[in-house]
């Protein structure tokens, strides 16, 4: 007999990933995501550990900021940000092997689940 075990970590696995344009609908502008990072960041102690909330903002901001980027810098600076970011948040999420093969379409996912919430 096989047994099936679900943990509060579980995120069922996309059909497709949204589209950035879907997934940030619903998204403040970039310069108010910018300082919403900062102003939270600035309001904790130093060595305050992060909610998921604010890695997950934070990973969005970098994709968009990138998203801006890549016509011009495809493998550029901003893009090597956004995927670091967004592999912070699969392992902090302790995502799925399926979320691992698109990094950025996770953080669009779950911003894009969060955002309809908030």
């Amino acid at each position: 007999m096989f047994e099936i075990r679900v943990t509060a970590d579980h995120h069922p696995e996309p059909g497709a990933w949204p589209t950035p344009e879907k997934a940030y609908a619903l998204a403040p502008s970039i310069i108010s995501e910018i300082g919403w990072t900062f102003r939270t960041v600035a309001a904790r102690e130093c060595f305050t550990q992060m909610d998921r909330e604010y890695y997950l903002r934070k990973a969005a901001l970098l994709d968009r900021i990138a998203l801006l980027d890549e016509p011009d810098e495809p493998h550029g600076d901003a893009t090597e940000t956004a995927e670091a970011a967004a592999l912070y948040l699969l392992d902090m999420d302790h995502a799925s092997a399926h979320a691992a093969t698109n990094p950025r379409g996770y953080v669009r996912q779950e911003y894009a689940r969060w955002a309809k919430n908030h």
